[in-house]
């Protein structure tokens, strides 16, 4: 399924616009649900999430396994680890994975554990979009030389 990137409007340089490989996915636990845009980022280890997220949900986010998350600078952000279940818009596949939420207002993050794992990701930020295969259908379609 190929993806147009979000051009949205730079913070930092008013007047000026940043291109985004936003993806829509939809989160339960364990019924609750939300859809919501997450960042694609393959810096990232983990897929973290604001706490304000996982509070909508229903998870009582402090009761969940400590985790520090280091960013740019290795600034640390307290965290918390809980399994959930994900849903990328357009695919039927539900997955379930462990992700961390946070305290800070940061963009969702789709990172490497969990996320990486179970996707394959084709990046193509020349042409403004990205693309999110199920790791059957990429491996489908490796067997058949496409």
């Amino acid at each position: 399924m190929k993806i147009r990137y979000l051009k949205l409007p730079d913070a930092h340089s008013p007047g000026s616009y940043s291109w985004y490989p936003l993806l829509q996915v939809c989160m339960r636990y364990p019924r609750n649900g939300r859809v919501f845009h997450a960042l694609v980022d393959s810096g990232a280890i983990d897929c973290i999430f604001p706490e304000s997220l996982g509070r909508l949900l229903g998870i009582d986010v402090t009761s969940g396994k400590p985790k520090t998350y280091y960013g740019i600078g290795k600034q640390a952000a307290p965290g918390f680890m809980h399994t959930v279940d994900l849903q990328v818009t357009g695919l039927d596949q539900w997955i379930t994975l462990e992700v961390g939420f946070i305290s800070a207002d940061i963009n969702p993050l789709l990172g490497q554990n969990g996320f990486f794992e179970k996707y394959q990701i084709i990046f193509e930020r020349f042409r403004h979009q990205f693309e999110v295969n199920t790791r059957e259908n990429a491996l489908m379609r490796g067997r058949k030389g496409r």
